[in-house]
């Protein structure tokens, strides 16, 4: 039966992926202190350098570690669903894989300061842990958005169509053009008077 979320695919996207997260939450809300520490480099501003050792900033740091539990518990929860319980229909399938995929791509780079966002030199250790993880994990979503390795729906149709719309090019190249005689007559609309 054809395939949409292939067990390479949705090992990755269920269990590596979201496991990563959990890595990143553990991290957030059990050690806020060190990990707003290394969300910037401690040149960029001095002053957000004591943003874990507050209440609030720990505060802060906490809820996106448990934002990060809860992306992964999404997934988690969903990829077992798209591939036992929708493996019979592979359209449907391919939507909600794609439908949470794409969220997930779209926030890599954006949150970061301009001034850092092309400064790979100046990024701490957490900058690059998400950069370059995230990185990877694009190249692995897409690489399941262009269909490698995977089956995808309506991909034959549209082989078939393809094939169909060769034959007929090849077709009409091999039929003899009947040529006419001299050029064709120039058509006016003007109106004899």
């Amino acid at each position: 039966m054809p395939d949409t979320l292939p067990l390479h695919y949705f090992y990755f996207f269920w269990l590596l992926e979201p496991g990563l997260s959990v890595a990143g939450a553990f991290y957030a809300v059990l050690w806020p202190e060190d990990y707003a520490a290394d969300l910037l480099p401690s040149t960029t501003e001095r002053i957000t350098n004591i943003v874990g050792r507050t209440v609030r900033g720990q505060m802060v740091v906490g809820q996106l570690g448990s934002l990060f539990l809860l992306l992964a518990m999404i997934s988690f929860s969903l990829f077992p669903l798209f591939k036992w319980q929708l493996g019979s229909q592979p359209a449907i399938q391919e939507k909600l894989v794609r439908g949470l995929l794409v969220p997930l791509i779209i926030l890599t780079l954006l949150p970061l300061p301009n001034e850092l966002r092309w400064a790979p030199a100046q990024w701490t250790q957490l900058i690059h842990g998400n950069v370059d993880v995230t990185v990877l994990l694009i190249i692995w979503r897409t690489a399941w958005f262009l269909g490698i390795g995977r089956y995808v729906p309506g991909a034959e149709k549209a082989e078939a169509e393809s094939a169909e719309q060769a034959e007929a090019e090849k077709a009409a190249a091999a039929t003899p053009v009947k040529r006419g005689r001299g050029r064709p007559r120039k058509v006016t609309a003007e109106k004899d008077e």
